[in-house]
């Protein structure tokens, strides 16, 4: 998210002067249309007070002061934006509004920070014959209270659709930017909000994507110019109640911001792409044939020379196809802008007591089971055991269900032991089977109660803790309590305006210098400038959420070099995850950002026969007992692929998990 404060020219939003001066007050009643006016006080004011947006600064915007002209002379960015706009955002503007004059859909795709928020609104001021100045207040005043002059406002509504955590930085934005009519429809008074929508009283709405898929039928009842959506991303799964959702929007032009539109796989990208412009890469099945199986083998390690030529190919296919409808622009625009920021891997060695708990957790009958769910069946049948003789477990448990369970059983004692205790970070669909695992492990180690309340972390200066697991905020929030730590804390039950309230007191205060965030819940519209230190508790599977997280402290106002710690147990379940992160980052290289990414692993995901060092289940479910960390060997020995490799720094320590 763009936010004022981010640009050396936006060093405050100016207070509200209309209050008290206000040419007069207006009061709605829903039934009744009672007003009251007041003397006109504004012709005391300069002329510049109305502007908007208007910041507090000594220093003189650098963009020249007059409109942005998209078409002819009646659709311009209006001059009190413009002239804080740098090139690569009017260039996104322009973007936007040739799709939206084509009534097609889009994605602006720019990396974190780089102001998507300010395109949007430039666009929307542009498209709704903006000002920028008193005059935009009068047009918006209701009909009845306007001179005989006929008002100038144009008669077009906008919706945009955004996760509950930024959906009021939304509203502060635009309210910074411009003079809209905007409702959020949320909450208790969605309702009450979507009729004024339906009566024409306002230019934008804002809605969450749960509230748009739950009131599907009434949204659609409103005839939408264009439907932005931030955070296009969650709409990446096909089968998803909110992607359906959003297909079933009735609006031809569909604007889509998101800076990691491929997290995962390619048919993430496929499946964002057919939401904002159908049909635009074809169906998934060709998609698969055509793009995403080539590009995928040609980053194998040791691909043959025709693969790797067949996969670069596919690959700039693709960026032709993605170049009409697609834009993306990364920070090295802002380069000479940012601090430095390194970023640390740091390998801790299990302790005895984790070590013996993970080997018991490997080494119950249900993870044999597993292991060997994929061989063919002793009983003849050819057929897998899973489908076959073997597809429950002694306790009737159907083995698909104990995978799940057991990796995330896995992935607690690789953070810490202790977390066994807790129900947190998992479903409750695998609740009552990681309560009998667990069961199971105590009874291997009765004085496991007592070691855990012993617990102690190795201390280390970082003001921002960020774990994906709200459990591991939990922990950590009680080692904080145990050492008298002051410390503000941010995790998914935190309410969405309290979490603009903690981030503001955490940048302004010098009192505080501790945040602990859950990695969901931070990772999206919040900016934690007053942190210059982020430590990554426990890696997630998405690359983006590790990234995105970092973003909200590395960007655009951050003024001191940035150090990022990333806590990663040795030979565990987690050292896969964060390989599989490297796999990921690659292959969005590649795509999205049409390098020749360094080729380190044999694996290629999704490909049966093919999980290499990084899938299927055998390399979940094992624990590395030779102290040598895989990840160093890989980039270490495969590293002369490329002559520009980023440095990993990896420090091997002993982290005094539990005495």
């Amino acid at each position: 998210m763009y936010s004022a404060h981010q640009n050396d020219f936006c060093a405050a939003p100016m207070e509200n002067t209309f209050t008290d001066v206000d040419a007069f007050s207006v009061e709605m009643e829903e039934g009744d249309s009672k007003f009251t006016k007041r003397q006109d006080a504004r012709t005391s004011l300069p002329q510049f007070e109305d502007e908007r947006p208007l910041f507090h600064s000594n220093q003189t915007p650098p963009g020249p002061s007059e409109p942005f002209l998209l078409s002819g002379n009646d659709v311009k960015v209006p001059y009190t934006i413009n002239r804080y706009l740098r090139d690569y955002q009017r260039e996104g503007i322009q973007f936007i509004y040739h799709n939206y004059a084509k009534s097609r859909g889009c994605i602006l795709g720019d990396d974190m920070g780089l102001g998507k928020t300010v395109q949007v609104i430039g666009f929307l001021a542009a498209v709704l014959r903006k000002t920028g100045t008193w005059k935009d207040v009068e047009n918006n005043k209701p009909q009845f209270l306007l001179s005989q002059k006929p008002s100038e406002q144009v008669q077009k509504v906008f919706l945009i659709v955004a996760p509950l955590s930024v959906l009021y930085n939304w509203k502060d934005e635009l309210d910074t930017w411009g003079h809209f009519r905007v409702v959020v429809v949320h909450g208790v008074r969605k309702d009450e909000e979507l009729a004024r929508v339906q009566r024409g009283r306002c230019e934008i709405a804002l809605t969450t994507y749960e509230t748009l898929r739950l009131c599907l039928d009434q949204f659609n009842s409103i005839d939408w110019d264009a439907v932005i959506v931030d955070e296009a991303h969650k709409i990446k799964n096909p089968k998803s109640q909110i992607t359906q959702a959003m297909k079933d929007m009735r609006c031809e032009v569909r604007v889509g911001l998101t800076g990691t539109i491929l997290q995962n796989n390619l048919e993430e990208l496929w499946c964002v792409m057919d939401w904002a412009i159908p049909g635009c890469l074809g169906s998934p099945v060709g998609f698969k044939n055509r793009f995403s199986d080539p590009i995928e083998l040609g980053q194998k390690h040791t691909v043959t020379k025709r693969a790797l030529a067949e996969g670069r190919k596919a690959v700039q296919e693709l960026a032709k196809s993605l170049s009409h409808w697609f834009l993306r622009r990364t920070k090295a625009l802002i380069s000479d802008q940012l601090p430095k920021k390194d970023d640390r891997v740091v390998y801790c060695s299990l302790t005895d007591f984790q070590r013996k708990v993970y080997r018991a957790v490997l080494d119950t009958e249900d993870v044999t089971l597993l292991l060997q769910s994929s061989g063919k069946c002793h009983c003849g049948s050819g057929r897998p055991r899973k489908k076959c003789c073997y597809k429950l477990n002694a306790n009737g448990v159907p083995v698909r269900y104990l995978y799940f369970s057991y990796l995330a059983i896995l992935r607690k004692v690789a953070n810490h032991v202790a977390l066994l205790q807790s129900k947190e970070g998992t479903s409750k669909k695998q609740e009552k089977y990681v309560t009998a695992i667990c069961e199971q492990v105590f009874r291997k180690f009765p004085d496991f109660t007592g070691r855990c309340k012993q617990a102690a972390f190795e201390a280390m200066s970082d003001p921002v803790y960020s774990g994906k697991m709200k459990v591991s905020v939990n922990t950590l929030y009680v080692y904080c309590m145990a050492e008298g730590l002051e410390y503000h804390r941010l995790d998914g039950n935190t309410k969405a305006k309290d979490r603009v309230k903690i981030v503001k007191e955490f940048n302004s205060s010098r009192d505080v210098n501790l945040c602990l965030v859950s990695t969901l819940a931070g990772g999206l519209g919040l900016n934690f400038v007053g942190a210059n230190v982020v430590l990554l508790f426990d890696p997630t599977w998405n690359p983006a959420s590790d990234l995105q997280a970092i973003d909200r402290v590395y960007r655009i106002g951050q003024c001191r070099d940035v150090t990022v710690f990333r806590l990663i147990s040795l030979g565990t379940v987690e050292e896969i995850i964060y390989l599989r992160q490297i796999y990921k980052q690659q292959l969005q290289s590649s795509v999205i950002g049409r390098e020749n990414a360094r080729r380190y692993f044999e694996a290629v995901q999704g490909t049966e026969g093919q999980a290499g060092e990084l899938f299927g289940i055998r390399n979940l479910f094992r624990l590395q007992t030779d102290g040598t960390c895989l990840t160093h060997r890989i980039l270490e020995v495969k590293s002369s692929l490329t002559q520009h490799s980023t440095p990993v720094y990896i420090c091997c320590i002993s982290w005094l998990l539990l005495p």
